[in-house]
């Protein structure tokens, strides 16, 4: 069951309950009007009756009439007018002789059984009144008035009918402008899941209006900045996965060239060498040709040692962070010599995993490249620490920083920010022009297996 229909169910048991209390209401209402108006009438008739038991003297000539002949002194027949008590006289062998009411009249369109027995409780809760009628000291018969309800329900029953038809009427309209308003107040969240849809489907342009209920208008606001922020994720990883292409590319043809100069000429020089040393009868021009080749040997491993460390901080893996990092900065320091370098390393990283322990120098290669290129700094301070189960670095230049709103153009920073937050961890930027840059990253401990 969809919620427009739940909703509207349940408005309509409401208004069921509210109609059956005012139902039951109405009835207790009827129920005392009936009872009321029953015992005046019964209070009245029995006093009637009383006074003609004493007015009955000596007359007899009802006492001698046939049993089958209905009939008395009381002239019952002429009370059919009281409706709410029914007068019987029996006598003495209890034969009924006469009554207010006829036998053979029939109620047109009677009240349904389930009425009257929702209304018919006067009988048990009014008692019947007899009066036993005296001749000479002998009993001659008794009177008998019984709570009568049938003609008040009956008059009740007429009247709630209309009442009903106009509930019934009422219902029906209620429920379809309830459903109406339903519908027309549930109407922004199909929009709100045709958007969500558009957003499953790729279409992270996708946005939704300003809704006129301020709740709905909160859910707009933030769902337009969720679409907003997902939208720029996925356009920066677009980018940044066209910046990794490209440097991939770019690194391939680096290492070919390098590998085609250097290493080409190295091993040409060599075959060359090599060439004369078979062909060479002189020891003298053979030594030389040796240590040519061993010099080459050694430029050769220079140059893959070079090569290596881009690809991977061999260091890293046979020294640790803190070996890794000193000879990083080292590298660094040899070639800006200018500039005043401090590094600072503390804590247990051994069993940290190799993700974050790259991830860490990274950052720091990173950052160094980027402050020989733009800083322009005199000092710059590294700190690397673990802190429980946190690792924290922070580097820290004295030279020209940047707006960081402004949104880079190169992979560096993206790249790093990507690094982190792909380790669960946080990344945060801090630059002022005149007081230099500092990055700052905290990264978790992720145990080694």
């Amino acid at each position: 069951m969809n919620l427009k229909l739940r909703l509207n169910l349940i408005i309509t048991i409401l208004l069921l309950c509210i109609v059956a209390i005012g139902g039951m209401y109405t009835t207790q209402n009827a129920r005392k009007n009936i009872q009321a108006e029953i015992a005046s009438t019964a209070v009245l008739a029995v006093h009637m009756l009383d006074a003609e038991i004493v007015q009955l003297g000596n007359y007899t000539g009802w006492i001698d009439e046939p049993s089958g002949v209905k009939g008395s002194v009381f002239r019952l027949s002429s009370l059919s007018d009281v409706r709410h008590v029914k007068v019987e006289f029996f006598d003495a062998q209890g034969v009924l002789r006469d009554s207010n009411r006829a036998d053979n009249i029939i109620e047109d369109n009677p009240p349904p059984t389930w009425f009257v027995r929702a209304m018919d409780t006067v009988t048990t809760e009014m008692p019947i009144t007899k009066r036993q009628v005296y001749q000479a000291g002998n009993t001659v018969g008794e009177l008998v008035v019984t709570p009568d309800p049938s003609y008040e329900i009956a008059e009740i029953w007429e009247d709630t009918k209309a009442i009903l038809r106009l509930m019934a009427l009422f219902f029906i309209v209620a429920n379809i402008l309830i459903y109406w308003a339903v519908s027309k107040g549930l109407r922004p969240i199909e929009k709100v899941l045709k958007a969500l849809t558009e957003l499953e489907l790729g279409n992270f342009a996708s946005r939704l209006p300003e809704f006129s209920l301020p709740e709905l208008t909160g859910i707009s606001q933030k769902f337009n900045v969720m679409a907003e922020t997902l939208q720029g994720s996925v356009e920066s990883n677009r980018h940044l996965t066209q910046q990794i292409i490209s440097l991939q590319e770019d690194e391939r043809k680096n290492l070919a060239r390098e590998l085609h100069d250097e290493i080409g000429q190295h091993l040409t020089a060599v075959h060359i060498d090599s060439a004369a040393i078979v062909k060479s009868t002189d020891l003298t021009m053979v030594k030389e040709s040796a240590e040519a080749i061993d010099g080459v040997v050694k430029q050769m491993m220079d140059i893959v040692h070079n090569i290596l460390q881009r690809l991977r901080p061999t260091g890293l893996d046979e020294l640790g962070i803190e070996a890794a990092l000193q000879e990083l900065v080292s590298s660094w320091q040899q070639r800006n010599r200018d500039v005043l370098m401090t590094l600072q390393v503390s804590g247990d990283f051994l069993d940290v995993s190799e993700p974050v322990l790259v991830t860490v120098f990274r950052l720091v290669q990173e950052c160094l490249t980027n402050i020989t290129r733009y800083a322009d700094a005199e000092k710059v301070d590294v700190n690397v620490y673990r802190i429980g189960n946190k690792i924290n670095l922070s580097i820290k230049d004295d030279g020209m920083g940047f707006d960081t709103q402004i949104k880079p153009t190169g992979f560096g920073l993206s790249g790093m920010r990507e690094r982190v937050t792909g380790l669960a961890g946080e990344f945060e930027l801090i630059s002022h022009k005149l007081k230099g840059t500092e990055v700052k990253a905290s990264l978790p401990c992720v145990v080694k297996e």
